[in-house]
C-alpha cells in the first residue's frame, strides 16, 4: 500500500496548525491520534539534544532491571562499608 502524499484534509491540517493536537480521528478501522511533530516531541521531552540522552538513559536503565542487571541495593551498601572500613 502507498502512502497518500497528503493523508490529511485541508481542515483537519488547519486544525492541527491553530493548536497543534493531538487530535482524536474517527477512521473506518478504529481511532487515531494525530499531532505536529514539535508537539509529539515536545510531549516526549525530546526538544533538545541533552533532554533526549536522559530519555535513552532511562530506557537503559528500564532495559537493565527486565533482563536483571541490577544489584540489590542494600548488598551494595553492605559491600562499600565493608571495602571502607578496612
Amino acid at each position: 500500500m502507498q502512502i497518500p502524499t497528503s493523508p490529511i484534509t485541508p481542515d483537519t491540517e488547519s486544525l492541527l496548525q491553530m493548536h497543534g493536537g493531538p487530535l482524536s480521528l474517527e477512521g473506518q478501522h478504529g481511532k487515531y491520534v494525530v499531532m505536529r511533530t514539535d508537539v509529539y516531541e515536545a510531549m516526549l521531552g525530546l526538544e533538545a539534544d541533552e533532554e533526549a540522552e536522559t530519555l535513552a538513559s532511562v530506557r537503559r536503565g528500564v532495559a537493565d532491571v527486565q533482563t536483571g542487571r541490577t544489584h540489590d541495593v542494600e548488598a551494595v551498601f553492605k559491600n562499600l562499608i565493608s571495602r571502607h572500613e578496612a
